[in-house]
């Protein structure tokens, strides 16, 4: 890719940054819980990060009833378990042992951060470390939560790079709670719109996935914005959810506002 190039993207990156990057579009992402929901923001991003695979619609079912059943206060949670509170791969029991978990980290450590900092855990490189350090305040690790928590290693880790994005960044959409955590070591969270637009810009291969793709994908990021390459998530992924861009020139290209500045048209 040549350096003109470069210039053309980071300039739609920067439009798109402008357009998107703002609570107006908060409703179609996982973000909005901490944002709209009173509480500890970053107990309710935690969670919201952690549930959030499978449609939106889904998600945003079991995070209200979530909410609205254990709350949003981690010293206060209701612990027990509630026959109508399972999601997909977590069962009641699971989910249960989830708020157990948390209500016991922060009586201990008064904060993920705060669990991740006594690890040594404070940036992406060492992340790893403060997931095992989670993990181990659980007596039995299933299935269930075993793909809720997983220690970071060969895969995409999408959840838990959205969640360091969400408290590590800091503008109208981003929450930078984590005052001390590398920005420049985020990873780009590689969604299947990120993953999509990196296959069609040639930045990684139509098979490439799991933690190889992350890193190609985030070194390109970083050429163009080595300070912050994790910048551009949410107003990409927007892109693709609000203006259903497939990020190649289509049939959609024909009715999108974007057209006249877009990259891929």
């Amino acid at each position: 890719m040549t350096e003109q190039e470069k210039i053309k993207i980071y300039n739609f990156l920067e439009y798109l940054y402008s357009y998107y990057n703002n609570t107006n579009y908060i409703h179609s992402d996982p973000i909005r819980f901490p944002h709209e929901i009173d509480g500890n923001k970053e107990f309710i991003a935690f969670t919201a990060a952690s549930y959030a695979y499978g449609n939106m619609k889904a998600i945003q079912g079991f995070l209200y009833k979530y909410f609205k059943y254990a709350g949003s206060d981690p010293f206060t949670l209701n612990t027990m378990v509630s026959d109508n509170l399972y999601y997909r791969f977590q069962t009641k029991e699971d989910v249960a042992v989830y708020s157990s978990l948390m209500k016991k980290v922060y009586e201990e450590y008064g904060s993920i951060f705060n669990l991740f900092k006594k690890a040594d855990a404070l940036s992406v490189e060492s992340i790893h470390k403060g997931i095992i350090l989670l993990r181990s305040h659980i007596e039995k690790i299933t299935n269930g939560l075993n793909f809720l928590l997983p220690v970071p290693g060969k895969s995409a880790s999408k959840r838990l790079y959205m969640f360091l994005r969400w408290m590590v960044r800091k503008d109208s959409v981003d929450f930078g709670l984590w005052n001390g955590f590398n920005i420049e070591s985020l990873y780009m969270p590689a969604d299947t719109h990120i993953l999509r637009m990196s296959t069609n810009l040639g930045i990684i291969g139509e098979k490439e996935k799991g933690k190889k793709a992350v890193i190609k994908v985030t070194d390109f990021f970083k050429s163009l914005n080595e300070k912050d390459p994790a910048k551009y998530d949410f107003s990409l992924t927007r892109l693709g959810i609000i203006s259903g861009c497939q990020y190649t020139r289509n049939h959609i290209c024909d009715g999108c506002v974007h057209k006249k500045v877009c990259i891929f048209h």
